[in-house]
């Protein structure tokens, strides 16, 4: 009778043993190999290459010329908001020397130094492309070229006589013939914003490195025609003006302090009231200032005017 014979599995594992370790001798040579070929076809230079960006600008920085602040003479907003053609023509120009850099040749918003921009610039040519955060009429658009717009790469261009902006808008109105046409009432607006039709002041023009220095040079200057408005409004207790302007004051050196770090409020009592509106309290104002009636805050503002302009403030 025989019997099935049972193999001795101390030797088959022996054997595995065995055999596992020169596959893994195998495989670790063969991998080895395989990587050493890889890395010898990399091109090192590629593999660590970064792609160059486009700046968004390659003009060359100069210093600002010193210029003397002028008034830019009354134009007839009605005039330069209705297309004329010798305008058109004008724009043209002023349009390839300032704008057509980030907004394109054609004004798609596709030229060379907008490619970086995000958001990218303005699309002149489909007004559904992008959303307006002003307006497309050309009073509308006249606001983003005055003041910019914050927090994208819209600079003001409020250093280009008014003429030169209504010509550059004309021209833009002719990338599309969708663009709506003012009425009375934007032109009044836009007149009413910026006087337009009465001059523009333009501010003077100096250096950065001259402005450094000469702040630094005018601070002591500044620090004590400060005090003089500040003795003067402080004993004065007969002007309305000076007795207004001390009911709606926290911290009167605060506010004569942010009062001089921007002299537009002494134009208008609407310049005045439009500084007031914003962030009084910070400004070292009380919340009051802000529910003076008209004339009071005419007191207050050619009070103001005048001790800051006989102060040299």
């Amino acid at each position: 009778m025989s019997y099935l014979k049972i193999p001795d599995t101390k030797k088959l594992f022996n054997g595995l043993e065995k055999s596992y370790g020169i596959l893994y001798m195998l495989l670790l040579t063969f991998l080895v190999l395989l990587g050493t070929r890889y890395v010898s076809t990399l091109d090192y230079n590629n593999l660590f290459y970064c792609p160059g960006m486009l700046a968004a600008d390659t003009t060359m920085r100069a210093e600002l010329p010193v210029k003397k602040g002028t008034t830019t003479p009354p134009i007839d907003i009605v005039k330069f908001t209705s297309i004329d053609p010798a305008l058109v023509e004008k724009g043209k120009g002023l349009y390839t020397s300032n704008c057509a850099s980030c907004h394109g040749e054609t004004g798609a918003g596709n030229g060379a130094a907008g490619a970086a921009l995000n958001p990218p610039p303005r699309n002149f040519v489909d007004l559904n492309a992008q959303q307006w955060k002003i307006g497309k009429k050309i009073t509308e658009m006249y606001v983003t070229l005055q003041e910019g717009i914050p927090n994208t790469g819209m600079a003001s261009f409020s250093t280009i006589p008014p003429e030169d902006r209504f010509a550059i808008l004309q021209y833009v109105h002719t990338f599309s013939p969708d663009y709506p046409r003012e009425n009375p009432d934007d032109i009044a607006k836009l007149d009413a914003k910026y006087s337009l039709s009465q001059g523009v002041k333009a501010a003077n023009q100096i250096p950065v490195n001259l402005a450094m220095e000469l702040e630094i040079l005018d601070y002591d200057t500044l620090k004590q025609d400060l005090t003089s408005v500040m003795n003067i409004v402080s004993n004065d207790n007969t002007d309305p003006g000076a007795i207004q302007f001390k009911k709606i004051v926290s911290d009167p050196n605060k506010a004569l302090n942010s009062l001089a770090s921007n002299m537009a409020w002494t134009e208008s009592s609407e310049s005045f009231q439009k500084f007031l509106s914003i962030d009084p309290i910070n400004k070292g104002f009380k919340a009051e200032a802000l529910r003076m009636s008209p004339e009071a805050l005419s007191q207050v503002q050619q009070y103001l005017a005048g001790v800051f302009a006989k102060n040299r403030v």
